[in-house]
């Protein structure tokens, strides 16, 4: 009978300590963070509305710098055929910008050297997950050569007004009206 006591004792010590060590029964602090550390780190942690807003705004001019990108690679050539216009353009404008690669393929132009532009979001609609960007593109030094290509008296510095949405958490810009009789 004592030894079953001693078994008993030895348990019932070991299953303390054991306890101990599981909840933290020490003299030094615990490196980790109590619950309401984690809490107040957890609601430090989630983004600010400011913080989601700048997200969205580089988002929305990543897409517009992909299109423009994607565009100049493809009329480099004239390749109506690019899949690329579409990871960045929804429609209307992803059809439209097809159609003038088509026609440039057709007449065997294509655009030669490189435009700038300078946006920035001027209206950020998250609720309605749509967006507008004002630009001033700059098509000085890109120009459109060989085949039947006409020379044109618009501006080659004009303001761009364009329209973007989100679908499915990506960004893509749907409509571009360029004021192509005025500079900027």
């Amino acid at each position: 009978m004592t030894t079953r006591i001693k078994v008993s004792n030895s348990f019932v010590l070991t299953l303390g300590v054991a306890l101990c060590v599981l909840v933290g029964c020490t003299s030094e602090p615990s490196s980790e963070p109590d619950a309401t550390s984690t809490s107040s780190a957890a609601a430090t942690a989630a983004p600010t509305p400011d913080a989601v807003e700048e997200q969205a705004r580089h988002e929305v001019l990543a897409a517009y710098n992909g299109y423009l990108e994607a565009y100049i690679t493809a009329s480099a050539t004239a390749n109506y055929r690019t899949k690329e216009l579409a990871t960045y353009v929804g429609e209307p404008l992803l059809g439209q910008l097809l159609n003038n690669l088509y026609n440039m393929s057709r007449s065997g132009v294509r655009n030669e050297g490189r435009p700038t532009w300078s946006p920035t979001v001027t209206e950020l609609r998250l609720d309605a997950n749509e967006a507008v960007i004002q630009d001033c593109f700059d098509s000085t030094n890109w120009n459109a050569v060989g085949g039947k290509a006409q020379p044109t008296a618009q501006a080659k510095k004009y303001p761009v007004v364009l329209k973007a949405k989100r679908v499915n958490d990506k960004w893509y810009v749907y409509e571009s009206t360029a004021q192509r009789s005025s500079t900027c």
